[in-house]
């Protein structure tokens, strides 16, 4: 049974209002469709077609659910549900009798509808079965009809809101709380909320629920101190389905409810299973340990091996680092080597020009000294124009003379200075 959507919630009854959770009871039917006796060759009715008829046949009420539950060569048999009980006998005086024509055959189709039973224990089914069975005693509790048994309860439904993750399983709190209002309950058991159940023997678990629904559905077996609390909680579940209304929708989900038959909240049945939670609890502490005990040893040798492979790095770098400081003395003690050469030869080309230098500046000085001794010899003296004692040079020419050669010492003079520094 899955969730549905709840178009009209009018008659819903209030259940357990923290949760939002409502009872509301439904109506079911039972729709045969006869079929003629003889067959048209090349003809066949399409089930859908013959729904959509019965759709339209009880508007403006609608079915809520409407499936083929069986179809043979004789009968065709739908099985209904109303949302509103009380619109059970206007819809099957809509429907019985009526004839269907479909398109495509030719023969009329008679429609049938009666009211289907519910399917839920009465009174009479549990106390005979109690009364029946050899092996219960009534005097005990869970021997007798004092347990509930519900399946199909949505899990989403029974989760505190404070519970966000979407794996939490349902809380055995709040089922007793929603069911403690028909009675005083005695014991809870929500198999989903134990998370060693599926590690008990098959016949402890006390799971119903196939294996594809178990994410989203559960069962809970919930014991009563007295009997009239388990009569009251089986009269108020009768003929209901479990509705739950959020702010802008409401759901409704059908639930399967039975009398436990199999001993299940026995005061045996529960220390059994608490002997059993207990050992595989302490097992799987133990195994958590080694565990965590294993994890240990692995990191701390996972330690051990990234400190040998760092101290190996280091002392591989510490030796590229001493190989490259032995490099970059001996390649600083070349370009020193080199550097000597260059400067002795530099000093040697050095002094040579300051030689060289001193020489032409000596040329110089003893030129002009030269010339000197030169100018002042009587017998280099003669007669211009008829003139008598005017040298051989002009004053003129001496001054140009003079200044050439001054200035050409200054500047030789200036060389050697700039040399010496």
């Amino acid at each position: 049974m899955n969730i549905q959507v709840c178009r009209d919630t009018s008659d819903a009854v209030a259940l357990y209002l923290p949760q939002r959770l409502y009872l509301k009871p439904f109506a079911k039917l039972n729709i045969s469709v006869q079929l003629p006796p003889h067959k048209v060759h090349g003809k066949s009715i399409s089930n859908w077609e013959l729904m959509e008829k019965l759709r339209k046949m009880i508007i403006p009420d609608a079915f809520s659910i409407l499936k083929v539950m069986k179809h043979s060569s004789e009968v065709i048999r739908f099985d209904a549900e109303l949302e509103q009980r009380d619109r059970l006998e206007r819809v099957i005086a809509r429907l019985e009798g009526r004839i269907i024509q479909l398109n495509d055959y030719p023969d009329p189709l008679k429609v049938k509808v009666s009211e289907s039973k519910v399917d839920f224990p009465s009174r009479h089914s549990w106390d005979s079965f109690f009364r029946d069975a050899t092996d219960m005693d009534e005097m005990k509790p869970g021997e007798r009809p004092d347990t509930v048994h519900i399946a199909n309860l949505p899990i989403r439904w029974f989760v505190h809101d404070r519970d966000r993750d979407e794996d939490a399983p349902p809380s055995e709190s709040i089922i007793k709380k929603v069911f403690e209002k028909y009675g005083n309950i005695r014991q809870v058991d929500v198999p989903a909320a134990d998370p060693f159940r599926m590690q008990m023997k098959s016949s402890m678990r006390g799971i119903s629920i196939p294996a594809a629904d178990s994410a989203l559905y559960f069962e809970s077996y919930i014991q009563f101190s007295e009997y009239v609390g388990f009569v009251r909680c089986m009269d108020a579940l009768r003929g209901k389905k479990l509705l739950r209304k959020k702010e802008d929708i409401a759901e409704w989900c059908g639930i399967r409810v039975d009398f436990d038959k199999t001993k299940h909240m026995t005061d045996a049945a529960v220390k059994r299973r608490a002997i059993v939670r207990e050992r595989l609890a302490t097992r799987q502490r133990a195994k958590e340990e080694e565990d965590q005990a294993e994890k240990d040893k692995i990191a701390k040798r996972e330690a051990r091996e990234r400190q040998k492979y760092e101290r190996a790095e280091r002392e591989k770098l510490d030796r590229m680092r001493e190989r490259e400081e032995r490099r970059k003395k001996k390649q600083l003690a070349k370009l020193m080597e080199r550097d000597d050469v260059d400067l002795n030869s530099k000093v040697a080309e050095e002094q040579r020009k300051l030689l060289k230098a001193q020489k032409k500046l000596q040329a110089i000085r003893l030129i002009e000294e030269l010339f000197k001794r030169i100018e002042l010899r009587p017998e280099l003296q003669r007669q211009v124009n008829g003139h008598a004692g005017e040298r051989y040079y002009s004053a003129g020419e001496r001054s140009a003379r003079a200044r050439i050669v001054e200035r050409y010492k200054r500047a030789h003079e200036q060389a050697l200075d700039g040399q010496r520094a």
